[in-house]
């Protein structure tokens, strides 16, 4: 065997292990969880106002029960996406807000403001009922990450080129010494 064969496998394992894509399925998981909740909090806050689907009789006209399942399905998706927080208030607390900041700030602003408005139901104010945007918060928040999942795949295939391409580098070179040519292995080759 030739000296070193065993760190050149392992500095190719570890090329390999560098280049693998680990990301694109954790966000394929948060973005199908997502989407469920989703899905589940856009039919009980929007379908019954536009579609006209039908609602469990104890939420009908029940706006603090609507509330409070709205207030929950919007805190699950955003617990699930929680990166984003994570990342945007971050980058806000040290001066260099980023996308996630504008989106954290946004959700987190509408989820806020509807929490106060669910206050305000509970203490009688029912006009506030029209104040509730927890379906914003969590469909920005889905949004967003179906974003970062489609820039996740596009990351991976372009990962998949570069290593089709360090595939094709060759694994011996031929050198000019002193007038023959000798072969070598490529990595033994210095500048």
């Amino acid at each position: 065997s030739l000296k070193g064969a065993d760190s050149q496998q392992s500095s190719a394992s570890q090329a390999a292990e560098a280049l693998a894509d680990h990301e694109t399925p954790i966000l394929k998981k948060r973005l199908i969880a997502s989407v469920g909740f989703l899905l589940v909090l856009m039919y009980f806050s929007m379908g019954h106002m536009m579609w006209g689907w039908p609602v469990p009789q104890w939420f009908e006209h029940n706006h603090v029960a609507m509330g409070l399942l709205q207030l929950l399905l919007a805190g699950i998706v955003m617990v699930i996406n929680q990166k984003f927080f994570i990342s945007g208030f971050k980058g806000l607390i040290h001066g260099a807000p980023n996308m996630d900041t504008l989106v954290a700030v946004g959700t987190g602003s509408a989820y806020l403001y509807s929490l106060y408005s669910l206050i305000s139901i509970l203490q009688g104010n029912l006009h506030a009922v029209h104040s509730l945007y927890f379906e914003s918060a969590g469909v920005v928040v889905a949004l967003v990450q179906f974003g970062k999942h489609l820039e996740s795949i596009s990351k991976k295939k372009s990962t998949g080129a570069i290593s089709a391409l360090l595939q094709l580098r060759p694994s011996n070179a031929t050198l000019l010494r002193d007038g023959k040519e000798v072969e070598i292995q490529a990595e033994e080759i210095t500048i």
